[in-house]
């Protein structure tokens, strides 16, 4: 694919069409930028291209936005149906996403990631699994926060990138291949978007769509939904299953962590020596230690990435089943990175305490049945916060005493007063934030910041009743 002297128009700014933008206007294409969004929401992207000769089109999109383009770049953000992307299918303009675009371009080996759930977690541990590696680097892109378009420059046939592709990422491809890809899990999400699970596999099949034999796909043995994924690709097949062993790649047995390769079980480590809580990292684990294993990487680097691997040290992994603070026994675990049911339902089975638990959000096409048996096992208070709410109460009200809260601080105030020593207050909301937050991480914020009131409240109160009784 070149993009010299091509007219080109990337829909969608932010971080994605931002680092596009600047990718192809360094190819030596001219590039129009085009936005919904007002040049006001928008100042921090504009600023980032001020330097450049590009063009924009922001407050919507019209005809001026394909009149002359001869490509058009998306943003993962961007629908795939607005009516100006019609109007340009018509006119036979091809459209294209921003991975494509970078991994067209990019001279070292590509591990591509996806699921529903899981992924940034696997990517960040793969990448450190894979460091133990002859790599010049190895770095992590896409879905993660920093676009491939922003990295592809400067990697070389001897580095090695691990890549986070979500199903908007994946849509919009045609020719992209890793050379190791991984299928973590798939359950009912951004249908929304996709409109129907058949569009929304369809989406991530095209993680293996171009995989040769020389390739390698790894897939989790225990979701037939996924394991399927071996029969439509021609790449090698590694499994990783957490209750059953495999015939090549990684599992756990009598609470041990091995891999298998050729016929041989090799001990990894134990899976406690996981600092990752829950069941559902331990599989994130086993997917990352098998993509170390295709590449040759020792037991014992293996080992210690693992066991030394801090959660802390990686911001994209903020918000994700992150313990805030103990406030008179009561615990507070951030979960706002879980915005679909299969999170939430992980995240509950992590935990054994009584939980207090806050959901809600913008709802993306979910389906709450698969919840009933946590909730009605687990949980003493559902709290629900946000736009879609109806929805949750319908499903889960029958199963668990619900009440419903305007701001995160009454929220997290209403889930401490039903609280004792001992429970845990988690926002795990199932759904995504736009209703009332720009973002996971802005609402994942606004849960810690309650916490910090509550902690602050409750200190004030009782520093009151003691000076109350040393006055007595």
């Amino acid at each position: 694919m070149t993009f010299a002297n091509k007219q080109i128009s990337v829909f969608g700014l932010h971080r994605s069409g931002v680092a596009v933008a600047k990718l192809l206007d360094d190819l030596g294409a001219q590039v129009l930028v085009t936005d919904p969004k007002s040049s006001d929401e928008l100042q921090t992207d504009i600023d980032a291209l001020q330097d450049r000769d590009i063009d924009f089109i922001l407050g919507g999109h019209d005809q001026r936005c394909i009149e002359k383009a001869n490509l058009i770049v998306l943003s993962p953000g961007v629908p795939l149906d607005i009516p100006i992307l019609q109007e340009a299918r018509s006119a036979g303009i091809p459209i294209t996403g921003e991975l494509e675009v970078a991994a067209s371009l990019c001279a070292a080996p590509m591990v591509a990631i996806t699921g529903t759930k899981g992924k940034s977690t696997t990517t960040i541990l793969t990448a450190e699994l894979l460091k133990g590696g002859d790599f010049r680097r190895v770095c992590t892109a896409g879905n993660i926060g920093v676009p491939l378009s922003s990295e592809v420059q400067d990697l070389t046939a001897e580095d090695l990138v691990v890549i986070e592709a979500s199903s908007f990422q994946l849509e919009t491809t045609t020719k992209f291949r890793p050379v190791v890809s991984v299928v973590l899990n798939l359950s009912r999400d951004h249908l929304d978007r996709h409109k129907t699970m058949a569009a929304y596999r369809a989406a991530k099949m095209k993680v293996c769509a171009n995989q040769t034999s020389t390739d390698w796909i790894v897939l989790n043995a225990l979701d037939e939904n996924v394991l399927s994924f071996a029969d439509e690709t021609q790449a090698r097949v590694v499994c990783f299953a957490d209750t059953a062993t495999v015939k090549k790649g990684t599992y756990i047995e009598d609470n041990q962590i091995f891999a298998k390769w050729e016929g041989r079980s090799h001990w990894i480590c134990d899976a406690g020596d996981n600092p990752l809580p829950g069941r559902h990292n331990l599989q994130n684990v086993l997917a990352a230690t098998a993509v170390g294993q295709i590449f040759g990487i020792s037991l014992n680097m293996m080992r210690s990435a693992i066991c030394d691997f801090s959660p802390a040290d990686h911001s994209p992994l903020e918000h994700a089943f992150e313990p805030v603070k103990t406030v008179n026994g009561v615990r507070f675990i951030n979960d706002s990175k879980a915005t679909n049911v299969a999170a939430v339902k992980a995240a509950l089975e992590s935990l054994t305490d009584p939980i207090l638990l806050i959901m809600g959000g913008y709802d993306k096409g979910n389906n709450y049945q698969p919840l009933i048996e946590c909730v009605q096992a687990k949980v003493k208070g559902l709290i629900l916060l946000g736009s879609h709410t109806g929805i949750i109460r319908n499903a889960l009200a029958a199963h668990v005493v619900t009440r419903d809260a305007g701001t995160m601080i009454d929220a997290v105030e209403l889930a401490y007063s039903q609280a004792a020593p001992g429970d845990v207050v988690l926002l795990s909301p199932a759904n995504a934030s736009f209703d009332m937050f720009t973002d996971y991480k802005a609402r994942g914020q606004a849960f810690r910041e309650a916490v910090n009131h509550l902690e602050s409240t409750e200190t004030t109160s009782k520093s009151a009743i003691h000076l109350g009784q040393l006055s007595d």
